[in-house]
């Protein structure tokens, strides 16, 4: 399984999943740094990837349809957080899940929490 993070992800956050060996890529290491959402969910569904954001936009069906994507983690963290804090709250989910729970799921991922919806 492998993992896309989108351009508003901190690329600090890339260190991390590659540090717990999760296979993963940053939209900006592929030239996607100013690209559009489309072109983001896109890349994911080509690439048969989990696609991490902020964009709380990628969960609406009605803009994005979902069948497609492989999986789906959408933070919801204060605005105010910094690239550490968002890297360490991934870091702690990460460690605390299975990959294979999020494959075909929309995870929403707050502070001490998260809710999985299965797509399938």
């Amino acid at each position: 399984m492998k993992f896309f993070l989108d351009a508003n992800m901190p690329k600090s956050s890339l260190k991390i999943l590659e540090n717990l060996g999760i296979e993963s890529i940053h939209a900006r290491n592929v030239g996607m740094g100013k690209a559009l959402d489309i072109e983001i969910i896109n890349y994911a569904i080509k690439n048969k990837c989990v696609l991490i954001t902020k964009d709380l936009e990628f969960g609406n069906p009605n803009l994005f349809p979902l069948e497609n994507v492989s999986g789906l983690i959408i933070l919801r963290f204060p605005y105010y957080f910094t690239a550490t804090q968002i890297s360490e709250h991934l870091k702690i989910f990460f460690n605390s899940i299975e990959l294979k729970e999020l494959e075909n799921s929309i995870i929403t991922l707050k502070l001490g929490r998260f809710r999985i919806r299965r797509l399938i």
